[in-house]
């Protein structure tokens, strides 16, 4: 493929920010919900003063290490903070993140394929996909987006590989692949992108070796962040939490994991395609393990996968960009599968935020192809410099009414789909009762829907109507601690005491280390003026969490009362 050096107008960048920013404006309607008010809400970092040591020493969030599920994403935690404490618009900054990685992604297409068209037009169908609801709406997906906008940043410093190789391409590329990682662990995989698109996009025997400076400073860039992380928190996947509630897979072995992973590989490219039936949640028993491989949902997942390697192989040469958009997919996907190591989730639709840039391209490609089988011409202009100016504006070119018909009808089906579909998901994260409402409808089988609804029913004061979602969750999920804590307080709360209190003490049986399960049972002791049974509750979870700083309180609380004269 000959590429000509190949600029982006203003024009043509606008309109792919456009394109993104308003096909997710209902973001700006959003609440917190979800993970939203433990990553900014209830994050020490974001909250306090900056606090660099806090800031690289705590997890996402904000937890010290052994306290918290122990992802390490420093620099989102940053525009948490920056959000709270300078600029506020959490939601807002989201939509403007996105807008800009839809930029970054045509300005990077544009300079390795030299495509103006394709470019603009893979961006700009990128920024509509109903698939990003989760990841743009929803503020923890924030990681996603930033990680995937510092990765096509570094994949458009980096150069095409048929350039001259330059020491400002390079440690530009390399700082910007730091900068991705330290938003999410996901962007490891980006030097094998690199790699790999360097081989689809190279001239015949043009493309750089192996042991060049080009991927040699990638892999540099990930020692020098790994081991920044090692030294100021943990070494990575040794502190991350995971449990069987979220993802079931923990409990099985490679056998499973294959066929699952196969399963969920056809599930993720349905959901990019067709953005149909969304969930927020698809932890257990939403999916469950797969333990054989002769089902069809295995079967498919496994012959897409199978397909779309053998179409990146075959057509690296005759059609180099559906080889571009099938390593797309692919590779992000890789590290999400549930193959090099089990996640702490099993499945989020923020997730697919960057293999779902690979049906951007393959639509663009396709509407590409029809364009140049139709007469006229229909290329947007390159941004003109120097004596070109002049020159452009005097020269425009002019636009067949065939071809844009043409167009239209290969991109308003897409286009204007997707706009529909993420406007109306985006209605589902108004607040937490709208959202697990909305999910329950898609996986009635996920107990972790089922507590998060029955929790946003319980914190508008809908006490009676919250017992059933949390009966359902623990119904669903026997061996999970927290759906017996919640119902405890939702019995509690209508007058049901005896019942509150046996799963009170449910809840810490199946969990002695459980947060909320201990404080809430403790809490109900101390109310019923039983304050050494509280502190028997109490000691021991203190004395093995130290740094849980509300328990300990309340133990200090609690010892304090049992030693005031006025008690009984």
């Amino acid at each position: 493929m000959t590429r000509a050096k190949a600029e982006l107008s203003r024009g043509a960048l606008a309109l792919v920010a456009a394109a993104a920013f308003f096909g997710h404006a209902r973001a700006l309607g959003a609440g917190f919900v979800f993970d939203d008010r433990g990553a900014i809400q209830e994050n020490p970092v974001v909250q306090g003063g900056l606090d660099l040591g806090a800031l690289f020493g705590s997890d996402f969030w904000g937890h010290p290490l052994g306290e918290g599920p122990g992802t390490w994403r420093p620099l989102v935690v940053l525009s948490f903070w920056l959000n709270k404490h300078v600029t506020e618009g959490f939601h807002a900054t989201n939509l403007v993140l996105h807008a800009a990685t839809s930029v970054m992604l045509a300005l990077a297409l544009a300079r390795h394929t030299g495509r103006t068209t394709f470019a603009v037009v893979a961006a700009m169908v990128f920024g509509v996909l109903g698939i990003h609801t989760e990841a743009v709406v929803g503020l923890v997906g924030r990681a996603d987006v930033m990680a995937a906008g510092f990765a096509w940043l570094a994949w458009y410093l980096a150069g095409r590989a048929d350039e001259e190789e330059a020491p400002r391409n390079t440690i530009g590329a390399a700082l910007a692949f730091a900068g991705a990682l330290a938003c999410k662990e996901s962007a490891i995989v980006f030097p094998l992108f690199l790699f790999l698109a360097d081989r689809i996009l190279s001239p015949p025997g043009r493309a750089p070796r192996i042991l060049s400076a080009r991927y040699g400073s990638l892999v540099a860039a990930a020692g020098a962040v790994i081991a920044l992380r090692t030294v100021a928190f943990a070494p990575p996947l040794a502190a991350v939490s995971r449990d069987v509630q979220a993802n079931p897979l923990l409990a099985e072995g490679w056998g499973p994991r294959v066929w699952t992973s196969l399963r969920l590989f056809g599930m993720a490219l349905g959901k990019i395609v067709l953005p149909v039936r969304l969930s927020a949640d698809y932890s257990y028993a939403a999916i469950l393990p797969e333990p054989s491989p002769f089902v069809v949902p295995v079967l498919v997942g496994a012959l897409v996968l199978v397909g779309l390697v053998a179409l990146a192989i075959r057509l690296r040469r005759r059609e180099p960009l559906l080889a571009l958009a099938a390593v797309m997919v692919l590779v992000p996907w890789f590290v999400v599968s549930q193959l090099p190591f089990v996640l702490p989730t099993i499945f989020a639709e923020r997730l697919l935020y960057l293999p779902a840039a690979g049906f951007a391209l393959a639509i663009a490609r396709v509407g590409e192809w029809v364009l140049e089988r139709t007469p006229g011409t229909l290329a947007l202009p390159a941004a003109p410099s120097g004596k070109g100016k002049k020159r452009a504006a005097q020269k425009r070119p002019k636009v067949d009414p065939t071809h844009v018909r043409a167009f239209v009808l290969v991109l308003a089906p897409v286009m204007l789909g997707n706009l529909a579909l993420a406007w109306n998901r985006g209605a589902d994260w108004a607040n937490d009762r709208t959202l697990f409402a909305s999910a329950i409808e898609v996986v009635p089988r996920s107990a972790r829907a089922h507590h998060n609804y029955g929790s946003a029913l319980l914190n508008e004061g809908k006490a009676a109507a919250s017992i059933g979602p949390f009966e359902r969750a623990s119904e669903i999920l026997p061996t999970w601690s927290e759906p017996h804590a919640q119902l405890g307080v939702a019995l509690l709360e209508t007058g049901r005491v005896r019942e509150s209190e046996e799963h009170f003490r449910k809840a810490v049986e199946l969990d002695p280390d459980a947060a909320k399960a201990v404080f809430n049972l403790a809490v109900f002791l101390a109310r019923q003026g039983r304050l050494e049974e509280a502190r028997a509750t109490l000691a021991p979870f203190v004395a093995r969490h130290p740094n849980r700083t509300r328990e300990a309180a309340l133990l200090r609380q609690i010892e304090a009362d049992l030693r005031s004269p006025r008690r009984p």
